[in-house]
């Protein structure tokens, strides 16, 4: 009786054995699955706000060397993007100005990235209600072509051109050179560092019924900051090398195209990083 035990649990285990194997191997046999990949939204709607001591255009102050209130919205795609952009902005009438509520930005174009390299090319559409006396309202195009040097920076060129400067009537073109350097610091980790800089000419030209153009310039500005989550810090440096005189001619005052130290807070994000 015990050999017959013995013998009864022996086959037992000797088909446990087999049976375990086998499920191993078809087990083995089985395709793994592969992780879900992320679904990349198909658009988005990136918006932001900012407060600048001083909202400086190409160097020039478009706030009277006083603080300004900005804001944007933009809805974009993998290929193609429409926004508005805003700005509080002072041109007195007491100087001569046109004195408008606001300056508002109407834009859009095509962006897209290839690996390190992309390229933005579209149309601005300057707008300054409710302005006294004349309007400046005008249109701007551009072609933004930049590259990534992977974690270590970028750098943009930026070429804009119109055909009818601040309604003017006379053209303008805009070249610039922007790279920007990103630092990493090790004690914080969370926290982006990057100094950047522009240097670029704004040429103007062709100025209608015989009158002198404005005065071309150079304007460049260099300083840095630091992003954590949705909000920017940055602090820089600006100037042009207009003169006094040339200044005045340019925008009808002879002190706003002078160096200033601009800083600057903001919050950007959009609808798909709060989801």
């Amino acid at each position: 009786m015990k050999k017959l035990a013995g013998l009864a649990l022996s086959t037992l285990m000797s088909v446990s054995a087999v049976s375990m194997i086998s499920g191993a191997a078809i087990a083995a046999d089985l395709p793994v699955a592969e992780p879900a990949m992320e679904v990349v939204p198909a658009w988005d709607v990136a918006f932001g706000v900012a407060g600048v001591t001083d909202y400086r255009y190409r160097g020039i102050t478009n706030s009277a060397k006083g603080a300004a209130v900005q804001g944007y919205a933009e809805l974009q795609t993998d290929w193609f993007y429409i926004g508005s952009w805003g700005s509080s902005v002072s041109f007195p009438t007491r100087l001569g100005l046109s004195d408008p509520a606001a300056e508002v930005d109407l834009y859009g174009g095509f962006r897209h990235t290839w690996d390190a390299f992309t390229l933005d090319v579209g149309a601005l559409y300057y707008y300054y209600p409710k302005e006294t006396g004349f309007n400046t309202d005008y249109w701007e195009f551009k072609a933004l072509p930049s590259y990534a040097f992977g974690d270590f920076g970028s750098i943009t060129f930026n070429a804009w051109y119109s055909r009818d400067y601040a309604n003017t009537g006379q053209d303008e073109i805009y070249l610039s050179l922007a790279p920007k350097v990103n630092i990493p610091v090790s004690a914080f980790p969370d926290i982006a560092f990057y100094v950047s800089g522009e240097i670029g000419k704004q040429w103007y030209y062709n100025a209608k019924n015989g009158a002198r153009p404005a005065n071309d310039y150079w304007t460049y500005n260099v300083g840095g900051g630091m992003t954590y989550k949705a909000m920017t810090l940055d602090v820089r440096y600006s100037d042009t090398d207009l003169s006094k005189n040339e200044c005045d001619f340019n925008t009808g005052v002879r002190n706003w195209c002078g160096s200033a130290v601009v800083g600057k807070i903001a919050f950007d994000t959009s609808f798909n990083k709060i989801k």
